[in-house]
């Protein structure tokens, strides 16, 4: 999607409705007469793998250490 172009009055008079407009997903390229400036474009979060049953219990970890189990209990719960 093509920035939506704006000047700088328009921002500065209208900085609300841009904001919104941004947090919606929208971009916009700051203009000041013919030069761009900056561009404003919304924060995008990560999104966090997710998992099934099924996915989970075909994980298999492999080791030859005997005691893996107990280093991990150590090191994720400080026991």
């Amino acid at each position: 999607m093509e920035p939506a172009l704006i000047g700088v009055k328009h921002l500065q008079t209208r900085f609300k409705d841009v904001a919104r407009a941004a947090q919606k997903g929208q971009s916009f390229l700051v203009m000041k007469h013919t030069t761009p400036l900056f561009r404003i474009e919304p924060v995008t979060k990560k999104k966090e793998p997710r998992y099934t049953i099924d996915d989970i219990m075909t994980i298999r970890f492999t080791s030859r250490d005997r005691n893996l189990s107990k280093k991990i209990d150590t090191y994720l719960y400080n026991v």
